[in-house]
Formats: C-alpha cells, sequence, structure tokens
C-alpha cells in the first residue's frame, strides 16, 4: 500500500514540476527587483546629500541648516532660497546713470539693444529693502529668453513690438508701467524717458496681489574662493560696444577677490554711491542681426556658443549652452565639465563677433 502512495505521489510530483519552476522563477524575480530598487535607492540620494559643499564644514559660521541660493550661490535660511526671482531692464543711456539698485543684483545681463548702446537686465532675489531700482526701461525679446529661464518676474516699460508680442504670447509674467503704473514713479532728476522708477516693496506688493507661484529653475554649480596664493595678481577685462560711453573695464582686485567695473572710462557707481562689483565674468558670444529699420537686434540665444568665464583673477575659454528659452544657460569647460562659480554677484557680458575683448 505504501509503495503504491509513494509511487503515487512521485507521479504527482512530475506532472506538477513545471508549475513549481515557475512559481520559483516568479520569486527569484522579485527578490531581484526589490534588491536592485534598494540598491538604486541608495545610490540616488538627493542632490544636497551628494553636494560636495554639504554638509558645512563643522569650523564654518553658517548654520548648519542653511542652504545655497539657487541665483548666487550664497547660504540662506531654507524658506529665504525660494524667493521670487525679479528681471528688471534697466537703463544704461549716459543720461540715466548712475542707476539705482544695480549694485545689490545676484545677476546682471548686459547686451546691445540699438547700435552700440547696450542695456542691463538686474536679476534679484532679495529687493525687499532696495528702495529705488531704475531707471527702468524697454524689453527686448533676448532679454526675455534669460529672464525666462530664471522663471523670473519680468519688469519694464513697455518694449518693441516683437518683445511685447511675445509676452503676451508666451504668458510672461511681467509688470510693465504702460499698464500698472502705480506701482511705478517717475522722478525729477531725470527727463523722459530715463526717469521711471520702482522699489523693490513694491514689486513684492504686486507678486503678493497676483499670488505668484514660482517654480525652481536649475541651479548653477557654486565653490568658494580659491586661496590666495592660487589666486592672480592682477588682471583687466576690457570689452568694447564700439561707442566709447559703453565700453567696460573690469578691474581684479585679489584683496576681496571680485572684479571692480568701469564704464566709458569712469569708476561705475550706484546712485547711493556703491562701487559695482562682480565676483563672477562671463563672456557669451551668440549671433545677431538688426531686424529694423530702428536698428534693433535679433539675438540668438539658445542652442551653443564660445564662453570665457573669469574668476579668482583668471580667464578661461569654455562653451554655453541653453536647450531652449526656457531653460538655464549653463557654461562648460574645454573638458565638457559644468564650471562651479564663486559664490556672490555674476555678470553676463553678452558680446557678438564685432566686440573687441581684451584680457591678461
Amino acid at each position: 500500500m505504501k509503495k503504491i502512495q509513494i509511487k503515487t505521489v512521485s507521479k504527482q510530483l512530475k506532472k506538477q514540476w513545471p508549475l513549481l519552476a515557475v512559481f520559483l522563477l516568479v520569486i527569484i524575480s522579485l527578490t531581484s527587483v526589490v534588491v536592485f530598487a534598494i540598491i538604486n535607492k541608495n545610490n540616488n540620494q538627493p542632490e544636497e546629500i551628494q553636494n560636495e559643499d554639504q554638509p558645512l564644514d563643522e569650523s564654518s559660521d553658517i548654520p548648519a541648516h542653511y542652504i545655497r541660493r539657487q541665483l548666487d550661490g550664497v547660504y540662506v535660511e531654507p524658506a529665504e532660497a525660494d524667493n521670487y526671482p525679479i528681471a528688471v531692464m534697466l537703463d544704461n543711456d549716459p543720461n540715466a546713470r548712475p542707476q539705482a539698485g544695480l549694485a545689490q543684483a545676484q545677476l546682471v545681463y548686459e547686451a546691445k539693444v540699438e547700435s552700440g548702446i547696450t542695456r542691463l537686465m538686474a536679476v534679484f532675489v532679495d529687493a525687499k529693502d532696495i528702495k529705488e531700482i531704475g531707471s527702468v526701461r524697454s524689453a527686448r525679446p533676448y532679454f526675455l529668453d534669460w529672464a525666462k529661464g530664471l522663471d523670473a518676474l519680468f519688469v519694464h516699460v513697455g518694449g518693441s513690438p516683437e518683445a511685447l508680442a511675445r509676452i503676451v504670447n508666451g504668458h510672461i509674467l511681467n509688470l510693465n508701467e504702460f499698464f500698472q503704473g502705480k506701482y511705478f514713479w517717475r522722478s525729477d532728476n531725470f527727463r523722459a524717458p530715463h526717469d521711471v522708477y520702482i522699489s523693490g516693496e513694491n514689486i513684492l506688493k504686486y507678486l503678493e496681489r497676483i499670488k505668484a507661484e514660482h517654480k525652481n529653475y536649475d541651479s548653477w554649480q557654486y565653490k568658494e574662493d580659491a586661496k590666495e596664493d592660487e589666486c592672480a595678481i592682477e588682471q583687466e577685462i576690457k570689452i568694447e560696444y564700439s561707442v566709447f560711453d559703453f565700453n567696460i573695464k573690469w578691474v581684479y582686485n585679489k584683496d576681496t577677490n571680485n572684479y571692480i567695473r568701469y564704464l566709458g572710462g569712469i569708476l561705475h557707481k550706484d546712485a547711493d554711491e556703491a562701487q559695482i562689483t562682480a565676483k563672477n565674468i562671463i563672456m557669451l558670444y551668440v549671433n545677431s542681426e538688426v531686424v529694423d529699420a530702428e536698428l534693433r537686434r535679433k539675438l540668438y540665444t539658445t542652442g551653443s556658443g564660445q564662453a570665457i568665464y573669469c574668476f579668482d583673477g583668471k580667464c578661461e575659454n569654455g562653451i554655453w549652452r541653453k536647450a531652449e528659452a526656457k531653460s538655464r544657460e549653463k557654461i562648460y569647460d574645454s573638458n565638457n565639465q559644468e564650471i562651479k562659480f564663486n559664490v556672490g554677484t555674476t555678470w553676463m557680458q553678452i558680446v557678438q563677433k564685432d566686440v573687441v575683448i581684451d584680457y591678461n
């Protein structure tokens, strides 16, 4: 009787073996997936953990819970790191100088508008205490591209036909003096059109009124200043925009490891006598063309091109890349590695092939 039972069980096992094999394979597969997920999770920790600047050095005076601000790399309270970027079009005409608020910008773009005249787009993430910003001028489409890469509020007084159309069609968040004049005022110290001003407080009131929700933008990478013996002793960067009043010279100051700006042969100061300085000077070569009888320009801001980046008293050749208008431009070195900026203010000098650059 027992022999019959054993044979029967053996026969049943042979019949069920294919099913058992499949079952075992399923168990093994599921176990592999779980193990892979655990390993992958450990290898993909949040960016702030992988960042070499985190955690802070124990000897640092910076509180351990502070994080880097995306726009300039400064360590701040987490709540202050998410301030809405504000991009303000500023006049650079000699009749509008000195500008107000410019020395307090975290990022500045400078590019030609008509002829050899340049205009500035100053970007702020901490504007609440700035009493005056100006004079505010009109928009150009390429500045919109740089502002869009930061998801910034764009502050301006009108603009070229193409720029105004892009603001409407692209649903770009903006504050235009033509339609929201109550946030601006006209100064008695300057003649029109160089007399429009705004304050950081008024800009923040506008953002609060419209309940703007900021989207994160890509952060650059940052590093601490180079050691003193690694910095250059002296350096000058000269940029000739073809009209003397707009020619620029940046003079490196080793004591502070920053660059001091001269404009039209004169030390460039803000309206409150603060010197215009920067930690990083970046020259971006872009293609351009004149598009109308007013000599307005079209600048090609997306794609890639030659870049020269300068900090710590040294300049290097690299390349810039900006995939699309809504993405932020990044700078890469000759080895195709993204560069790390010094913490602090950056000036982006946008140049074309006809602009003469000299640095030593």
